[in-house]
């Protein structure tokens, strides 16, 4: 147990992870965390979301009974909504005709992107609706990784600039796993850790 000018230093659980703070790094943590709370929480509803897909049904529905959505020119059957983001909703969509699946991004603002690049957009193609789906899938979970990451590091400016004295590296310790098992549980998180060392060591090694 720590000590401090002769006495332990209790310490407590970090909300959201397995790092154990003294109450002032909590106080640190819990400050830095408030702002980035509002996107960690969005991180983890989209996060909820793509672990559905794996097991949505991705049967062909009735296509006259299924709104049409008009991309780069081509009307394409709305086969089912994927993901509800905050500005936009993700479909999967379907050409009967060429028997062709789609991931299509419909905007809900009227906002830039919308204005440039107009309501909808067509993210991926395939032949297969599982194939397209856990395409755009596994894309998402990379970008939701980076999101995280930038989450870490607007916190840890937080910390360094208004508490240097509380042992800000054990609290961005703290902060950086909660970010990082937003996004994958710990097996997956120590496994792509792993494999990040791995990677760091063979880039040192000549031939």
């Amino acid at each position: 147990m720590l000590k401090r000018d002769g006495k332990f230093v209790e310490r407590q659980n970090a909300p959201g992870t397995s790092q154990r703070l003294t109450e002032t790094e909590l106080a640190a943590y819990n400050a830095a965390f408030a702002t980035i709370e509002r996107d960690f929480h969005q991180i983890e509803d989209i996060k909820g979301q793509l672990e559905k897909l794996d097991r949505l049904p991705l049967e062909k529905s009735d296509s006259k009974s299924l709104e049409t959505v008009t991309a780069d020119g081509k009307d394409w059957n709305a086969h089912t909504a994927l993901v509800n983001l905050p500005k936009s909703e993700i479909l999967l969509c379907h050409d009967p005709k060429a028997d062709q699946w789609a991931i299509i991004q419909q905007q809900n603002t009227a906002g830039r992107y919308t204005q440039a690049h107009g309501e909808v957009s067509v993210l991926l193609t395939g032949n297969s609706a599982r194939e397209v789906v856990d395409e755009y899938s596994s894309q998402a979970n990379h970008t939701l990784r980076f999101m995280a990451r930038n989450l870490t590091a607007q916190a840890q400016s937080v910390v360094w600039e208004k508490y240097p004295d509380n042992n800000p590296s054990q609290v961005m310790h703290a902060i950086s796993e909660r970010c990082a098992l937003a996004v994958d549980n710990s097996q997956t998180l120590e496994q792509r850790q792993d494999n990040e060392r791995s990677i760091k060591q063979s880039r040192g090694m000549s031939i």
